[in-house]
């Protein structure tokens, strides 16, 4: 495979392990939610003797697999994408980073695990993790460059699944007691905490995300266990982005500097 960049796509130095990311210069293209989902990703893994398995779902062009291969040696990471060109761009960032033998694309519909034939086997991973589309069709805000990109708008919308069916992907890939990681919209929690439950996965720990210490929450980041027993759920201290002058805090800092894990 050709790992040149193309006229219409970008090149970015991840900060992290010395790893890159092509992109396309339209569609979607990561941002701190991507940095979350690794980090959180990364914190939630327990340790093993053996390395362990990872599938992200909704995987795109690949930021958040490479980035939690950054941050852990000890994992290797099968990323489901049903959008044929980000597959193809994830499938060069694997390359142009030297990570084949951790890190594998796989371009097909999540929705269509149960009855696909590939590699991918039912319970054989410790650890699903995805950032599913924020908005339902119809309920979010519209911007003009989604109306203008179809890859930007299925990444954004509910068009290649819904949640449901990204819990209920996680819950037939995850082996029994494997562990689920998701970031999501603070609007999204009621329904996300659903879709879990409804499909057997039990939360464990939720962190919100705030931009500032005196504005409401965005985000939340959520961790859950397959066939979890109940009982031990925990709410984290809330995660700020910013200081009083906009400035990172400093564990945003932390969070993208190179040597935290």
């Amino acid at each position: 495979m050709d790992t040149g960049i193309a006229e219409s796509e970008t090149i970015e130095d991840l900060g992290r392990g010395g790893f890159s990311l092509i992109q396309k210069k339209t569609g979607f293209r990561y941002g701190e939610d991507t940095v979350f989902l690794s980090f959180f990703a990364a914190q939630t893994m327990g340790r093993k003797r053996r390395r362990q398995k990872a599938a992200e779902l909704g995987a795109n062009c690949g930021a958040a697999s490479i980035l939690l291969a950054a941050r852990r040696d000890d994992v290797s990471i099968d990323g489901i994408e049903i959008q044929t060109e980000a597959s193809r761009i994830f499938a060069k960032n694997i390359l142009l980073n030297h990570l084949e033998g951790r890190l594998s694309a796989i371009s097909m519909d999540l929705r269509d695990l149960e009855k696909q034939k590939s590699d991918i086997g039912k319970a054989s991973y410790d650890l699903v993790f995805f950032n599913p589309p924020y908005h339902v069709p119809g309920r979010g805000p519209l911007t003009n460059r989604e109306k203008e990109s179809t890859e930007l708008l299925e990444a954004r919308f509910e068009v290649n699944g819904t949640f449901g069916d990204f819990a209920r992907a996680a819950e037939w890939l995850l082996l029994p007691q494997g562990k689920a990681v998701l970031v999501q919209r603070v609007s999204r929690l009621p329904e996300v905490m659903y879709f879990l439950e409804k499909y057997r996965i039990e939360p464990m720990r939720l962190r919100f995300i705030h931009t500032r210490p005196d504005k409401p929450a965005t985000l939340f980041m959520l961790s859950g266990q397959k066939n979890g027993k109940p009982g031990g759920f925990q709410v984290m201290p809330p995660l700020i982005i910013y200081n009083d002058d906009h400035t990172y805090t400093d564990e945003m800092k932390s969070i993208y500097s190179d040597e935290a894990k």
